[in-house]
């Protein structure tokens, strides 16, 4: 019997197992090719065909989920094999049967060729499969088809997200190397692929518990792309749906489109950890109703993914935004502190943060990040942050008001400021910061406007 049965989380590792090795395939295949002179070589039809579980055996006392990774390899002489490879729960191949010879036996990997009765746990398993990967995204795909009232070849993308699950902060901040996709590759790809994505939205909120929908029974949410979307209050090309434990889906009647399907709503968009924010465009936006600030947003990524994002603003129309990334297989987990940035009970007015990040924008600032535009004043990065805009921009054009002013304007003096914190080493009083900045601009000057300084002093 399996121990701790999870069906949810064993079609999550099967998508995993098959993603990895889908791109292993492609990165092999690419050795060989040069991208710029034969990209229209046709690369090998090498590839996944399907995932399937068949249960746990044991492997050195511990019980260990297998998984049979069906794979697609082709032969140079164009002929199409089939191998089945048995992999752990962990990622590790055990072993390897193909229909390349007449012979039907499994052959074990390097690491477990000397561990006994290895081969014949294996044979015990059912290759049928507990569950199979191809069937449940068939039957799933079908039944979210069939909700939207669109045939399942009209879904070009679609992506899931955990309604309920919740993470734990990482242990570190090292980041995982990842694959770099090229052109080819993106191609190869299937525009069906569905994405995973985990994590609590704020150090609140779960998906489910923000749109709302904790009673309904949803193990995933499905956000779908597709331009056969037959629902005339939604002119965008994105839908969520609710999956449930068997499989039936059903629309979220939580979510009003709020902005279509054309980019025009700016959003300062924070990334995953929070340091950096930048003004961007999204694709299309849903408010949550009865909530006054919460929303989401889509937007097709540079990958051909769909991202979605958090995302809260004043109710007011016209009103900027700010959001954060959902994590997705190619998002890492947002992290404990953007997560609390997002809470409406630790940073209260959105407006304001806006205000904070927008002005460390204008100052040409390298770090407009979380802790400088909170409401938290403990925790920021720069002492400027103690002057106010007003009084930053007083010191600016007390700078430009002597011959300094005959070269550089306010925003080049604010540039100027910024930088002599920056490079401080201490805390300066408002009269060291004058003095700093303004030998520093004169230093500048003489650099790189000799003429005109010689003239002034005449």
């Amino acid at each position: 019997m399996d121990r701790d049965f999870d069906k949810e989380k064993i079609i999550d590792k099967m998508r995993e197992l098959r993603e990895k090795r889908d791109l292993e395939l492609l990165n092999q295949d690419l050795e060989n090719i040069n991208l710029n002179s034969d990209y229209q070589k046709e690369l090998p039809k090498n590839k996944v065909l399907n995932v399937k579980y068949l249960g746990t055996i044991e492997i050195d006392g511990e019980e260990k989920g297998i998984y049979l990774l069906i794979e697609q390899k082709e032969e140079k002489d164009g002929r199409l094999a089939e191998i089945e490879k048995y992999y752990t729960e962990d990622g590790e191949l055990i072993g390897a049967n193909n229909d390349l010879d007449q012979f039907d036996f499994i052959t074990l990997s390097e690491k477990f060729i000397d561990k006994d009765g290895m081969v014949e746990q294996l044979e015990k398993l059912d290759k049928e499969g507990i569950l199979d990967l191809n069937e449940i995204e068939k039957e799933r795909l079908e039944e979210i088809a069939r909700e939207l009232g669109i045939d399942v070849k009209d879904i070009e993308k679609l992506a899931e997200i955990d309604a309920e699950k919740e993470i734990e902060d990482e242990k570190d901040d090292k980041e995982d190397e990842k694959e770099v996709l090229s052109k080819k590759e993106v191609e190869k790809i299937s525009t069906k692929t569905e994405i995973r994505t985990n994590q609590k939205v704020t150090d609140k909120d779960t998906m489910a518990s923000l749109l709302n929908v904790q009673g309904k029974g949803y193990v995933k949410i499905a956000v779908v792309y597709s331009d056969k979307l037959q629902d005339n209050k939604n002119t965008t090309r994105f839908s969520f749906v609710g999956i449930k434990e068997d499989g039936s889906a059903e629309k979220i009647d939580t979510l009003e489109q709020a902005y279509g399907k054309n980019p025009t709503k700016n959003v300062q968009t924070m990334n995953r950890d929070g340091s950096n924010i930048k003004e961007d465009k999204v694709n299309s936006i849903f408010r949550v109703k009865g909530k006054d600030e919460e929303q989401l947003a889509v937007n097709i990524g540079p990958m051909g993914t769909i991202e979605p994002e958090f995302v809260r603003t004043p109710r007011q129309k016209g009103q900027k935004a700010i959001s954060i990334p959902i994590e997705t297989q190619h998002i890492r987990p947002t992290t404990r502190e953007t997560r609390e940035y997002m809470n409406r009970s630790r940073n209260t007015r959105v407006d304001d943060n806006i205000e904070r990040v927008e002005e460390h924008q204008k100052l040409n600032c390298n770090e407009v990040n979380v802790r400088n535009t909170d409401d938290n004043p403990n925790n920021n990065t720069h002492e400027h942050l103690e002057l106010n805009s007003a009084e930053l921009n007083q010191c600016a054009n007390e700078i430009v008001e002597g011959p300094l002013g005959n070269i550089y304007n306010t925003n080049d003096a604010l540039r100027y400021l910024v930088e002599s914190i920056n490079k401080s080493e201490k805390n300066m009083t408002k009269a060291e910061l004058m003095e700093m900045t303004t030998k520093k601009m004169e230093e500048q000057a003489e650099q790189e406007h000799p003429q005109h300084q010689k003239g002034e002093h005449q």
